[in-house]
């Protein structure tokens, strides 16, 4: 079972390590060029340093990490960065992240949205059409973008029911250390 949660801001050097364990095809994918272990750890720290400007999507399965989304707040627009490991790709997981990031959005206002990818990153091409992104050469690499609609009651009480889904999964996984 795939679980989300949003990183605290507390353990950002979680995602840091996460990203670490990534083989080098992946994190050149995202970054669009090679990045050292040295180079994730400053960029950490600037998250950590600007943390009401960064948050974090995580994806579990069986309470181990699969898949991120680095949301970076501009203003009235949030840009977001997926990531899902090597191992659990063409599972869902980018969707379902995609999914939760956008209702998280929308239901603070952000009316921007904005994606940066390298031209090759088909996977990230697909993901951004399935969510409506207009998708754009940018001299060799790729931006999606898309206008964010206003909150909904539908959107609010989907937020509200993935963290009583939450609630519970965390209830049920305490009861099974207690009994």
């Amino acid at each position: 079972m795939i679980t989300t949660e949003f990183l605290p801001r507390d353990q950002f050097t979680q995602y840091g390590h996460w990203l670490k364990a990534q083989d080098p095809q992946t994190i050149h994918d995202y970054f669009g060029f090679a990045i050292t272990p040295d180079a994730i750890d400053t960029l950490v720290e600037k998250f950590a340093k600007h943390s009401s400007k960064n948050r974090f999507l995580i994806a579990k399965k069986n309470g181990f990490w699969v898949g991120t989304i680095h949301i970076a707040v501009h203003e009235h627009a949030v840009e977001f960065g997926i990531i899902v490991g090597l191992q659990h790709r063409k599972q869902g997981i980018a969707y379902l992240m995609m999914d939760e990031a956008l209702t998280w959005a929308r239901n603070r206002f952000f009316d921007n949205l904005c994606m940066h990818c390298i031209y090759r990153n088909t996977a990230i091409k697909k993901l951004c059409r399935k969510h409506d992104l207009k998708v754009v050469n940018m001299l060799g690499d790729l931006e999606g973008s898309l206008i964010l609609e206003p909150p909904t009651p539908v959107t609010f009480f989907k937020e509200q029911l993935k963290t009583s889904q939450q609630n519970w999964v965390k209830l049920l996984r305490l009861s099974h250390l207690i009994a």
